[in-house]
């Protein structure tokens, strides 16, 4: 199958990244001209013209795909904007100044693409320019990123003034305690919910008789399940994250402060941030610390903050390097 189609000018760059729904589209629409010219034959009673409007609307699926296909991205060097068109119409376009970044973007575990991201929303759902990919070994992104994104940087970022971050003294994320920073996050919620699920349990064993007509299964799993959850969510409630100054290390308190990790700054190797979908429904963004673990040579993830939206992680990231001296 097709993959990313790209013309390389000298003070251009267009990059065709969904070209692979040409072929996609061709094959339904042989598809479905073949199951009309067949319906067609065999069922003479239905009226032309409805037939025809009927069949019109089906073939009208795979012209839009094909379509869709002649997606375009135009870095234009000399205006130092980049367009995007859905074959002749456009659809948007961003100053070059306005670019944060190309990168890699994980596509629901099953493979990645190349998107461009706005400085004004650098965490968020960015712009494709790139179709996805399953292997690091495939031909035509070897060629891509050897190509393309070099013709991206040349483009975009060879002249871009660069800004140094700015040192934050008001945080909005983290409360300030004698060099130790608390990372605010508001578990009341959790808290209360967790308490009213432990609360089913405890009502469910006090009258036993409450579920005489279920199976021994389903009685254990109703009468439990719900304190297990409300167990995972108080575990959640009494946690917390600290960033230590003058220890210099991010330590994890759970159970009230019963159970302690420890992890050195030094040994923060990045913050990830990873976008969740549900049933291909986007439901947040995590912000994750990965920790190099130097006893047992390996890593390990810690979850910082969740995010329903994307336009604040930058800020909380450059709060997070403020506090390790990053910034």
């Amino acid at each position: 199958m097709a993959k990313t189609k790209w013309i390389i000018e000298p003070s251009k760059l267009i990059i065709y990244p969904k070209r692979n729904l040409r072929i996609v589209g061709l094959i339904f629409f042989v598809l479905i001209a073949a199951i009309i010219f067949f319906l067609s034959r065999s069922e003479k009673d239905y009226s032309t013209g409805l037939t025809l409007g009927y069949y019109g609307v089906l073939l009208l699926i795979p012209l839009l795909l094909i379509f869709i296909a002649e997606t375009k991205v135009i870095f234009d060097g000399n205006s130092r904007v980049l367009y995007k068109k859905i074959g002749f119409l456009p659809t948007g376009s961003i100053p070059f100044d306005d670019i944060a970044s190309v990168q890699a973007y994980e596509i629901m575990g099953s493979g990645y693409n190349y998107r461009l991201f706005k400085k004004s929303n650098r965490h968020g759902k960015g712009i494709i320019v790139s179709s996805g990919y399953s292997k690091a070994t495939n031909p035509n992104l070897i060629q891509f990123q050897q190509e393309v994104l070099p013709k991206i940087d040349e483009l975009v970022f060879a002249n871009a003034p660069v800004i140094p971050k700015q040192t934050i003294y008001d945080f909005q994320f983290f409360k300030e305690e004698g060099g130790v920073y608390l990372l605010r996050d508001n578990k009341i919620g959790s808290l209360i919910i967790g308490l009213i699920l432990i609360g089913v349990t405890v009502s469910i064993l006090l009258n036993p008789d409450f579920l005489t007509n279920e199976g021994s299964f389903q009685k254990i799993l109703l009468t439990y399940f719900p304190a297990i959850i409300g167990l995972a969510l108080l575990f959640a409630a009494t946690s917390n994250i600290r960033f230590d100054k003058s220890q210099r290390k991010i330590i994890r308190s759970t159970f009230a402060g019963r159970v302690l990790k420890e992890y050195p700054f030094d040994d923060l190797i990045r913050f990830q941030i990873i976008r969740k979908t549900t049933n291909l429904i986007y439901s947040g963004t995590e912000v994750r610390a990965e920790i190099l673990l130097p006893a047992k040579n390996k890593t390990t993830t810690l979850i910082l903050k969740s995010f329903i939206g994307t336009k604040k992680i930058e800020r909380f990231l450059d709060e997070a390097n403020t506090i390790l001296g990053r910034i």
